[in-house]
């Protein structure tokens, strides 16, 4: 018993080395907060890539069925806009809003055959 306790003794009175503890213990939380802010930023949100894949379902829609999804476009949070770039290309512009009222916007650049 005696022999352990003057294995595991070790000093840690020195201001010096509190000091240079915390620095350390500070720079590591510092760290992992940065890296938690850059990882969690709003464009990595569930309802962002939900969104994401709301806006590709209906350019997938409307390339398979144009007339049902734009005559049906009835709802203030959806816009569809086509425009003719070239003969062979034409640009389609898709802008939707989600509940939360923020704006995705995604274009789509199809080739005509």
């Amino acid at each position: 018993m005696v022999l352990s306790k003057k294995c595991c003794k070790v000093p840690a009175n020195s201001i010096l080395e509190s000091v240079i503890a915390l620095t350390i213990i500070s720079i590591c939380l510092y760290f992992a907060i940065l890296i938690f802010a850059s990882v969690y930023t709003p464009k990595t949100t569930a309802k962002f890539y939900n969104t994401q894949n709301k806006v590709n379902e209906l350019f997938y829609l409307s390339e398979l069925k144009s007339d049902s999804v734009l005559n049906n476009n009835e709802n203030q949070n959806l816009l569809i806009e086509e425009e003719t770039i070239t003969n062979d290309l034409k640009k389609i512009s898709i802008i939707y809003k989600d509940s939360t009222q923020s704006k995705f916007e995604k274009k789509f650049y199809v080739q005509k055959p």
